[in-house]
This record gives C-alpha cells, structure tokens and sequence, in this order.
C-alpha cells in the first residue's frame, strides 16, 4: 500500500529486531526509508537489510529505485513468501484484504518470520473503496476487513494502541474540542481501546 500515519512512527521503529526487515506491502517506500535512516529507534547498530514486497506493479516499480531496499518483487499474499527475515513488517496491511484471507494472511508471514511479526490496522469498522495514488489508481488500497485485537491478542500478539481516537469517535471528537487530544495520544500505547491504530507484535522462533 502507500502510505501510514506518522504517529505510528515511534510506537513502530524500537520494535524492529536483527539484521533483515521484510517490509509487506512497502507502497511507495516510507517504511524503508525510516528503517534506514533511524535504525538507531531500535537500538541497532546498523540498518537492517531491508526487502519489500507489494501486489501493485507501480509500487514495486518506484521502490526497486529507492536505495534503502535491497530487494522488492511484486506479490498478492496470502501465499507462500520465499526467504525468512528476522522482522516482518505489515503495517497499515491486513485491512486491506478480503476477510477470508486475514488469517491465511498472518499465519504466512509469521512463518516468514525468525524472530519477531509486526502488524498495525485500524482499530474501528473503517472499510473503503480503492483510490488514486502517486503512481496511479491502486484497487488494492481498498479496505475490505476489520480485524478486532481480540484475533490478534488470541493468535499471540501482544497489542498496543497508537493515536489517539477511534477515527471520528464521540471521544475523540470530545478530546478536540477540549484541545487535550494530543496530550492523551500517548496513553493510548496501553489503553488499546481508545487507540486510532492497533499495533500488535508477536515473537516467535
């Protein structure tokens, strides 16, 4: 897909782990951009390798220039990934799949991973048609699931929250108007209820 929010930046960045990242559906290349330039976020010594994969030709066509990716190839998952990476990284992803294949989905890049999965997805019923982006008209930005923290939480995932409201909730519409909503949005790393963003992370291997 293209794009994410940018409060999901520092909730996102400290959870990456090893030597190599693989970025699911890398859009137009903003995770490995923020991979490369602030690995420190994750205390690492050094940048991850990072490859991509995206089911949209255009996407995978820009981030094969981009120098922060080592490899990029165009793919429609669920389906079986070849490679195993230490981090893999689907954000803003899951929701943008057919309800049937949220879960063939997760299981494919959990097994993908060798040491730690991490998944973001909105934390209400957001579901969207596709739209225009920078490289053209994408169908699979359309949001087709929604996919609760009780599924994540039940497959082993450990969730967090990350921005602050529940899109165009009467809390976050209350917190607006009061002009704290900034000032809440970091509570909601621990009170997922409330959050904008689910950001769920699984250790496996």
């Amino acid at each position: 897909m293209s794009s994410s929010w940018s409060y999901l930046d520092p909730v996102v960045l400290p959870l990456i782990v090893g030597e190599s990242v693989l970025d699911v559906g890398c859009g137009l290349g903003r995770w490995g951009f923020l991979i490369e330039t602030n690995y420190w976020e994750a205390k690492l010594a050094r940048p991850p390798a990072v490859d991509g994969v995206d089911g949209f030709a255009p996407n995978v066509e820009r981030c094969r220039t981009l120098p922060c990716y080592r490899k990029v190839w165009e793919q429609l998952l669920p389906g079986p990934l070849d490679g195993r990476w230490d981090t893999v990284l689907a954000v803003e992803i899951v929701e943008h799949l057919a309800p049937g294949d949220v879960v063939p989905f997760l299981e494919t890049i959990e097994a993908a991973a060798t040491k730690r999965v991490i998944v973001s997805t909105p934390n209400a019923h957001y579901l969207r048609e596709a739209h225009d982006t920078l490289v053209g008209f994408n169908p699979l930005e359309a949001h087709l699931s929604e996919v609760p923290r009780s599924l994540l939480a039940g497959r082993g995932y450990t969730v967090r929250g990350a921005g602050f409201g529940r899109y165009d909730s009467r809390l976050a519409r209350t917190a607006k108007r009061l002009r704290v909503r900034a000032s809440l949005a970091s509570a909601t790393r621990h009170l997922p209820r409330i959050a904008e963003t689910i950001v769920a992370v699984k250790d496996v291997g």
